[in-house]
């Protein structure tokens, strides 16, 4: 996995800020022995690099000042193969040698290359072969000739010393190396790796060319804003660090890194369990394959926090996808203890030291390649500011319910009846000898239970009388102190029901200005719609009633006109609940709630009050689809 430059150089071209590369390197270093390690990097860092190292895995980095001017910044970015390999080399006590002058303190040096997860397919080789290709059609940089020259006079100056080398850089300047190399191997070059007057000369050039006024300063990064420093996604970092203190960790796979941001998102950033629970595995993978597609759209093998974010927001919806953004930037290796006053805010080409007025202009020496702004649009939460305002400005006295939710619950409904109906009938059908006719058609269990007398049985089912009315659905029935809410809502036009209801308090989420968001413990609905006395109005303890559930069965029960009732729950109706429909010469046709997906569910369950219905023009804009 490396590039020999000569009998004791090997190189090690790596991207910088990219988790594969520093996996890749931390492998060659843990199967391979060196007798030292070599940077294509300013030795005038070195010092305060290697300090800085000490207090990894909490993430700071290095402000440089060049004649009292702020240029550049250092983060020590756990994702990065640099990084890596001096974490490495300090555990193993190797020596490490800076090769460079402060040429690279003049400005970034960039160069597009192939997506880097490419590598753990083909290989550092063959990755570098195609990366020759594609560097060779582009314009040089201006300073690539000079940094080549002191990293060649420098690798042979460690030859004389170190037996086995391994060299640090980036492609670039692997590839200008390999043909200065390449000549010295063909006779072409008459310098000799021991030869003291070249190695004097060496000396000499990279003295020439460190700068005179350089000003170093170690801060520790604001934790918010470690996107902008890393150059992976700050979870991948995190992860890595989690894999490096567990001695018994399975070895990462880059690509299950992004399995991980879902899970995580569900198990640590959903404080909802319903929400938690409507997350399965089945969906994560449904949101594997859109990010793959989408990746393939765009030409790439690895998706990018944007990409990400999007296939949460269109598998998941909204709510989840601000969810995974928060757990994507979460890096969980942070001092409690800093002051974050002392902390150093960065963005984009930009960062703002600590005690200074305004943000100044600075490059990040571990990015080598240009990047864009791209553009998302999640709803956020309102803060809890915010929400107590809301609060306040409600107003107890209007209250109707979300349009595209009344016709969702309604469609719900109207199939529960049709089921429920066709499940009346099939419990009255009877059974009976094939005999002129088949009737409703062959009863196989009737059949196969008579097997042995090679009778055939039909069945007859009874023409339906009436239809079904009344429709229970109870989410919860445990839990009676979460449902403070219990009314009964009158329909607004012929084509909704009757909804009575227990639920959760409306103030107690405000996700926007008067719209409240609550979730059902369970529901009833009548229709044809007509008024109807609140059962929630009667003290339970005037009725004998022990829980929320059975209050509003039986106001079902009592407020329908045929005599079934479909009864939708996790558990078939008790005996107490049985007792009250026979006294009312009613029966209940259980549903099992599990016979429907848990999205279906959720979104049953989640619904929102609005304070008005003037709030309808931009309730859509707070709630999610």
């Amino acid at each position: 996995m490396t590039i020999s430059l000569s009998d004791s150089i090997q190189a090690f071209p790596i991207r910088h800020g990219k988790a594969v590369f520093a996996m890749e390197l931390r492998k060659k270093l843990w199967s391979e022995k060196f007798d030292a390690i070599a940077f294509a990097f300013p030795a005038s860092l070195g010092e305060d690099i290697l300090i800085g190292i000490e207090s990894l895995p909490a993430i700071g980095a290095l402000a440089i000042h060049v004649d009292d001017e702020l240029r550049a910044y250092l983060p020590f970015d756990p994702s990065d193969a640099y990084i890596e390999a001096l974490r490495q080399g300090q555990q193993k006590r190797l020596p490490m040698h800076f090769l460079e002058d402060d040429t690279l303190l003049e400005g970034p040096f960039l160069q597009p290359l192939p997506d880097a997860y490419l590598v753990t397919g083909i290989g550092i080789e063959k990755y570098y072969e195609i990366s020759k290709t594609i560097l060779a059609g582009l314009e040089k940089d201006d300073r690539l000739k000079h940094r080549t020259e002191i990293a060649y006079n420098q690798l042979k100056k460690l030859s004389a010393t170190y037996k086995k080398i391994l060299f640090i850089c980036d492609f670039p300047i692997l590839i200008e190396l390999e043909g200065k190399f390449r000549e010295l191997k063909n006779g072409a070059a008459n310098l000799h790796f021991s030869n003291t007057s070249d190695q004097n000369n060496s000396d000499h050039t990279i003295a020439n060319q460190i700068l005179s006024d350089l000003t170093i300063e170690y801060y520790p990064i604001k934790p918010s804003l470690l996107y902008f420093a890393l150059g992976e996604i700050p979870f991948y970092a995190g992860e890595m660090e989690k894999e490096r203190q567990n001695p018994f960790a399975e070895p990462l796979d880059y690509f299950d890194l992004v399995k991980r941001i879902f899970v995580e998102t569900r198990n640590q950033f959903l404080t909802d369990k319903n929400e938690a629970w409507a997350i399965s595995i089945k969906k994560i993978q449904s949101a594997l394959i859109f990010l793959r597609n989408l990746a393939i759209v765009q030409k790439k093998l690895s998706p990018d926090l944007l990409d990400i974010v999007s296939a949460a927001k269109g598998v998941f919806g909204n709510a989840f996808a601000a969810k995974v953004l928060e757990a994507a930037r979460f890096y969980p290796f942070i001092d409690p203890l800093q002051n974050p006053d002392s902390q150093l805010e960065i963005g984009r080409q930009f960062i703002h030291i600590p005690g200074e007025e305004n943000p100044q202009p600075a490059f990040n020496l571990l990015e080598d390649e240009p990047k864009v702004w791209k553009t998302i649009h999640l709803k956020k939460e309102p803060t809890r500011q915010k929400q107590k305002d809301f609060r306040y400005a409600w107003d107890a006295r209007g209250m109707c319910s979300h349009t595209p939710e009344d016709m969702r619950i309604e469609g719900f409904n109207q199939s529960i009846r049709r089921r429920s109906q066709d499940l009346d009938l099939q419990a009255h059908a009877r059974a009976e000898k094939l005999s002129t006719s088949l009737k409703d058609g062959i009863d196989i269990r009737e059949t196969l239970r008579n097997w042995t007398s090679g009778e055939i049985y039909v069945k007859e089912i009874p023409p339906a009388k009436g239809r079904m009315d009344t429709v229970v659905i109870i989410f919860d029935d445990e839990h009676d102190e979460r449902y403070t809410s219990r009314t009964t809502w009158y329909a607004e036009h012929p084509e909704e029901s009757t909804l009575t209801f227990f639920a959760t308090d409306p103030l107690s989420k405000m996700i926007g200005p008067g719209i409240a968001e609550c979730e059902y413990g369970g529901l009833s609905l009548l229709f044809p719609p007509r008024p109807v006395k609140d059962i929630f109005s009667i003290p339970p303890e005037a009725m004998g009633f022990q829980s929320a559930a059975e209050q509003l069965v039986y106001g079902a029960l009592l407020n329908s006109k045929e005599k079934s009732i479909a009864y939708v729950s996790h558990r078939k109706p008790g005996l107490r609940m049985k007792g009250m429909a026979a006294k009312l010469h009613r029966r209940l046709i259980w549903i099992p709630l599990t016979s429907f997906s848990a999205e279906t569910i959720l979104k049953l369950r989640k619904f929102h009050i609005l304070n008005g219905k003037q709030v309808r023009a931009w309730a859509s804009r707070f709630i999610p689809d």
